[in-house]
C-alpha cells in the first residue's frame, strides 16, 4: 500500500476523521487508509461547495453516490457520515466571514441532505 498524498491539512484531516467513523460500516475489502484515500478528493468537494460564492448543494449528491460506490453502502455509513459532517465540516473549513454563523449552518445542512439524497439514489440503482 504506497502512502497517503500529501493533501492540505484540514483536508487530511477531515478525510481521516470521516474515515475513522466511517470504517467499521465499510466492507472489508478496504483499509482505513484506502478509505482515506477515497474520501480525500470528496472531503475536498465538500469544502469547496460550502465556500461557493453561489451557493449549490447539489454537487454534494455526487458525495453520497461515491460512499455506496466505494463499499460504504450500509445505512451506519450514513449515519456516520452525516455525523462528521455535523461536528466538522465548518470546523475544518470555516467559510470566510461573510458566510459564518447561521449562513454557515444553514450551507452545512443542505450539504447534509444532498448526501443524503445522493446516497439514497446510489443504493436505489444498485
Amino acid at each position: 500500500m504506497s502512502a497517503i498524498p500529501e493533501v492540505p491539512t484540514a483536508i487530511g484531516s477531515f478525510a481521516t476523521i470521516w474515515s475513522r467513523a466511517l470504517y467499521p460500516a465499510t466492507r472489508r475489502e478496504l483499509t482505513r487508509d484506502q478509505l482515506t484515500m477515497l474520501l480525500t478528493p470528496l472531503a475536498e468537494q465538500l469544502r469547496d461547495a460550502l465556500h461557493q460564492d453561489r451557493f449549490d448543494p447539489r454537487p454534494a449528491r455526487t458525495v453520497g453516490s461515491e460512499l455506496v460506490r466505494c463499499h460504504s453502502d450500509e445505512p451506519d455509513a450514513l449515519a456516520q457520515t452525516l455525523g462528521v459532517m455535523d461536528a466538522y465540516l465548518i470546523l475544518y473549513f470555516p467559510p470566510p466571514e461573510p458566510l459564518s454563523g447561521p449562513i454557515a449552518r444553514a450551507r452545512s445542512a443542505r450539504l447534509q441532505h444532498a448526501v443524503a439524497a445522493g446516497f439514497a439514489e446510489a443504493l436505489r440503482e444498485k
